[in-house]
């Protein structure tokens, strides 16, 4: 009875109606518009190797290029920053490079000379392309590792330069026959289409889940406090572990609704576009159910608790820092690599099976981490509901006339 009452009360409310456009324009600009033609890998198609020598040359002429004309291209948040270094920073940089290169002051100089310079489009600034530098024989990669880390935190971090992202930026080699062919039988054959596809309807609906339910569950939050509603589920003879935990099934069912429509359409798209083609026909409902439920458990988890203690605009932008922090944090590395913490998991491919599979346990890890820990946070918002509900804690106001910040008299 009180679940019913409270998925009529959230699927009535404007904040869920606004939660399902969103998430369904979002559907539809992104993956659906992505997958409405048949996957290739294409003959043009790139792979990253770990080859040193290669990692180390491509680097090195990079940070010479950058240090030539002292622009160095970063995305610390996933935003464009040019960086400019001056003084010890700008010192240090050069002396990585001599060690890198195994030369003197003037052995240096004439390394920068080598550089020819050019113009690009129209563009009235002057170019220095480096091609051919040399790493000094038998340089260590460990050593080459640890001055591109220093490097890195020099420009602020989400340059080309931080350590674990070299491979994928200076040792990209073409796709062989055989790599090509190997893609295609794991798409089709390993993945049987409708798995790959998942992963990439996951990575663009994770993204979305990890955000925009936080509005709803402060919505519900908010909106009972105002109304005084807890004065009247206040005298009913109920735990308020169950009433927590009720209004929360109830935000998790009714907000995976339109989850659940998209994944129906994405599977109807994959029927008519791979027609004749054999497909694991639950592989849209298996898949994205265990990747995104982490996601929209500890995004209204977190609007909830945080909506019960201080307000509904103090937890959505704290989820906001979070989302966006989880977000950008991968940015450029938007095929496996998850981590162990990873809340937004990113897979922005349908191939590339054995890339994720890499990344394999730190997924099972971190979607098993998120659900306990918001399973957590809603004992903990339980306690908090039932400290109030005794009168025993109105919340703390951080603006206002009872705001903890307000000089008292």
């Amino acid at each position: 009875m009180l679940f019913r009452h409270e998925c009529k009360k959230i699927l009535r409310s404007a904040a869920f109606i606004v939660y399902c456009i969103l998430s369904l324009l979002f559907f539809f600009t992104n993956y659906f518009s992505d997958c409405t033609g048949k996957e290739d890998v294409g003959r043009d198609g790139l792979v990253a190797v770990e080859d040193h020598d290669l990692i180390m040359e491509g680097a090195l002429n990079s940070l010479m290029e950058d240090y030539n004309s002292n622009k160095y291209i970063c995305y610390p948040y996933g935003y464009y920053k040019a960086v400019r270094l001056k003084g010890s920073k700008r010192d240090k940089i050069r002396e990585y490079l001599k060690e890198i290169t195994g030369t003197d002051e003037k052995g240096f100089e004439e390394l920068l000379d080598k550089g020819e310079a050019y113009y690009e489009g129209y563009s009235a600034e002057a170019q220095y392309g480096y091609h051919d530098i040399p790493v000094k024989e038998n340089f260590s990669y460990d050593r080459f590792r640890e001055i591109m880390g220093d490097v890195d935190d020099m420009l602020g971090g989400g340059s080309v330069y931080r350590p674990d992202n070299l491979m994928y930026s200076f040792s990209l080699v073409p796709m062989s026959e055989e790599q090509i062919q190997a893609e295609q039988d794991g798409f089709y054959k390993e993945d049987r289409i409708t798995r790959g596809l998942a992963r990439l309807f996951c990575d663009y609906t994770g993204i979305i889940l990890a955000i925009l339910p936080v509005f709803v569950a402060a919505w519900l939050t908010a909106a009972d406090k105002k109304r005084r509603m807890e004065e009247l589920v206040y005298t009913r003879k109920t735990s308020s572990v169950k009433l927590v935990f009720t209004r929360y099934a109830a935000l998790l069912c009714t907000m995976f609704v339109p989850v659940f429509a998209e994944m129906v359409v994405a599977l109807l798209e994959a029927l008519s576009v791979y027609k004749g083609e054999s497909m694991d026909m639950l592989a849209f409902f298996k898949l994205p159910t265990v990747w995104l439920l982490p996601n929209l458990m500890f995004t209204t988890a977190l609007g909830v608790l945080l909506t019960e203690i201080f307000s509904s605009a103090f937890a959505i932008l704290t989820q906001t820092v979070v989302w966006f922090y989880s977000v950008m944090i991968g940015f450029g590395q938007l095929a496996g690599r998850i981590g162990r913490f990873t809340l937004v998991c990113r897979h922005n491919t349908p191939m590339e099976r054995n890339v994720f599979l890499e990344s394999r346990n730190n997924f099972i890890f971190s979607r098993i981490f998120w659900t306990v820990v918001s399973l957590l946070i809603m004992l903990l918002a339980a306690v908090v509901y039932n400290a109030e509900r005794g009168g025993r804690f109105n919340g703390i106001r951080l603006f206002g006339k009872d705001s903890i910040f307000r000089r008292k008299a």
